[in-house]
């Protein structure tokens, strides 16, 4: 789920970015103080390319620049609403942001030493989603992206915060760009980009598809899930649903949906399955998996057949191995060691004895 620029702005206030004051509008003959900056409130990027973006200098360029934006279209996308910015005095733009790589299998800062419109290239940094990060890290990144020593302490402050925001709500991509270096040193988010992953807060809206089987699916990863109930069909497994939950859920929204899967009468085995993850906490949904199991009445006495990899992962399974051994779970273990089509054939040996 993409933000609209004032909601990510919220956001940035609610974790202390400094942004500009501003005022949300919705009828275009509202009166307001000029100088400001009008933006169109749509999900769309390059705003200022297809003109979404206004300097209005007088009383009247405000009153035109709303005629012209509120009820107009950018990219096929409707402007509802304008957000009016004072105009802030920058002597630097900057670019900073966190999302997450594939490549580096975990969360990644990027940055630049040039904001603003037409950002191609940025210095990455790799950030460890457990250690996540600090001063130091920080310091030494922004440096490597030359940025001027005099604004690092200054940029540093707002990228922490940001990284708070980013993991507090489970975001996918949090951006500042640019990010304004004001006269007096002060740093300040001029624009804002937050995606979210919505999954995260409703785990009852995950795809769930009920089925005839035995054998409860807990799978990860989309087109991987498919695979997966196709390899256990093959090895003569009786799925008793469908369900993926993709991403990096927090260990409450696993817990709730373990207890949903797990909730049918009459189930033979569970299976928790999915590829090698490249930024999901594995402790982490793991950790949730375990809460669900804890809570399901009677307590599974039937196979519970996980193969999961990626960061974190040996402490889930330590967790899990004691676990297992101090409360009776029937849990099997395997890593990428195992190709993910074995462990249907494991599963279904186990859930029927052959």
């Amino acid at each position: 789920m993409r933000l609209l620029e004032h909601e990510g702005k919220a956001l940035f206030a609610k974790y202390g970015i400094p942004v500009p004051k501003a005022v949300l509008i919705t009828e275009p003959g509202t009166d307001l103080s000029a100088p400001v900056v009008l933006k169109a409130q749509v999900p769309s990027g390059d705003r200022k390319k297809h003109g979404g973006i206004i300097i209005a200098n007088t009383a009247a360029e405000v009153k035109s620049g709303l005629r012209s934006l509120l009820g107009k279209q950018i990219q096929k996308q409707p402007i509802n609403a304008v957000l009016a910015e004072d105009l802030v005095s920058a002597r630097k733009e900057y670019y900073l942001s966190y999302s997450y790589s594939s490549e580096s299998r975990g969360p990644v800062l990027a940055l630049s030493a040039k904001g603003g419109s037409g950002i191609e290239t940025a210095h990455i940094t790799p950030i460890d989603i457990v250690g996540g990060v600090d001063p130091t890290l920080l310091t030494s990144a922004l440096s490597a992206a030359q940025f001027e020593s005099q604004d690092i302490e200054a940029v540093t402050e707002i990228a922490v915060k940001l990284w708070q925001l980013f993991l507090g709500e489970h975001a996918t991509l949090a951006e500042i760009n640019p990010l304004f270096i004001q006269p007096d040193g002060r740093a300040i988010a001029g624009d804002a980009k937050v995606i979210l992953d919505d999954e995260k807060y409703n785990p009852g809206d995950r795809r769930y598809i009920d089925m005839d089987g035995d054998i409860a699916i807990l799978a990860s990863g989309g087109g991987a899930s498919m695979l997966n109930m196709d390899a256990l069909l093959r090895a003569g497994g009786k799925p008793a649903n469908y369900t993926e939950y993709s991403g990096n859920p927090p260990a409450e929204v696993v817990t709730e949906l373990t207890r949903k899967v797990l909730s049918k009468p009459g189930l033979k085995g569970c299976w928790v399955v999915g590829a090698a993850a490249n930024f999901t906490d594995i402790y982490t949904t793991l950790s949730g998996l375990l809460e669900g199991l804890r809570q399901i009445t009677p307590k599974p006495t039937y196979p519970i057949v996980i193969r999961r990899d990626g960061p974190r992962r040996e402490e889930a399974f330590a967790m899990l191995r004691q676990a297992a051994k101090d409360e009776g779970f029937d849990i099997h273990l395997y890593d990428s060691d195992t190709p993910m089509v074995d462990t249907a054939q494991i599963m279904v040996d186990l859930a029927y004895k052959k």
